[in-house]
């Protein structure tokens, strides 16, 4: 029987050899140069903002902890940093936040205005139309809804407020006070009563009760869409009872979605 050949071994090219040596040191140096970029190159050292602001950039430096900690520019999460921004000044909006070589965070921000207010205690907290707790006042500012009903629940500067054993959650009551804020109605609404056995009414000029319901999302409308269509079936309800008498009284109900009910006269 015969005995089989072992073919020679092709010997690489020494040309080729040292080409594919050369492009695997530089893709050694050039990621070693990245890590480096996103370890110790391009600190964080300042911050600069613009918009109208109560804050100075040093406070919103303060607020993102820049001192503080080793932030490299590349790495941060800006999404964080928004997030502590937010709670350490409540009355800041940052609309956008951008990197600027060789080590300085940029913010666009502007000013958060109340539109609620809520006596806690002897102090008022005033809320955005959001529902995002500002701070507190010793008297009520003008201009702003009065809130009622069920207390706030820990309320912290710069959070979302949550109400003690509130019938509707949090997230529903905010969409809510987001969507009122948009309506036509808004300048003639007089109190909004967040209740512990059911959904939130809205009180027109004092004289008209708004019962909303809940706003449970469907698939084929939003949250907000739904709040929406309740409000405008609210505009046009009043527009009609206002037609017809001025100082009608009365509770109208939107808790059927896509209906409105009115009944004249409350206590």
């Amino acid at each position: 029987m015969a005995k089989k050949t072992k073919k020679p071994r092709k010997k690489m090219n020494p040309r080729l050899f040292r080409k594919l040596l050369k492009t695997a040191l530089a893709l050694a140096v050039l990621g070693g140069l990245a890590a480096l970029s996103l370890t110790v190159l391009f600190p964080v050292r300042r911050c600069t903002a613009e918009g109208e602001t109560r804050y100075s950039a040093d406070r919103f430096a303060e607020a993102m902890e820049i001192g503080a900690a080793k932030m490299n520019l590349f790495t941060a999460d800006t999404d964080e940093l928004t997030e502590k921004i937010h709670a350490a000044l409540p009355y800041a909006r940052v609309v956008k936040l951008s990197r600027r070589l060789p080590g300085t965070l940029h913010l666009v921000v502007e000013e958060r205005a109340p539109a609620f207010a809520q006596q806690q205690g002897k102090l008022w907290w005033l809320l955005t139309r959001e529902g995002r707790l500002l701070g507190t006042e010793n008297a009520m500012p003008e201009g702003l809804m009065p809130i009622t009903g069920a207390a706030l629940l820990k309320p912290v500067p710069g959070q979302l407020a949550a109400w003690k054993n509130a019938f509707t959650t949090p997230a529903d009551i905010a969409a809510l006070l987001a969507c009122l804020r948009e309506s036509s109605l808004w300048p003639d609404i007089t109190a909004l009563r967040i209740s512990t056995a059911a959904p939130p009414d809205a009180v027109y000029q004092d004289r008209i009760r708004i019962r909303f319901g809940t706003a449970t999302p469907s698939a084929a409308a939003s949250q907000e869409a739904m709040l929406a269509e309740k409000l405008r079936m609210a505009e046009e309800v009043i527009a009609e009872k206002n037609a017809q008498n001025p100082l009608q009284r009365g509770i109208l109900d939107l808790s059927t979605y896509g209906k409105a009910y009115f009944t004249a006269d409350w206590d």
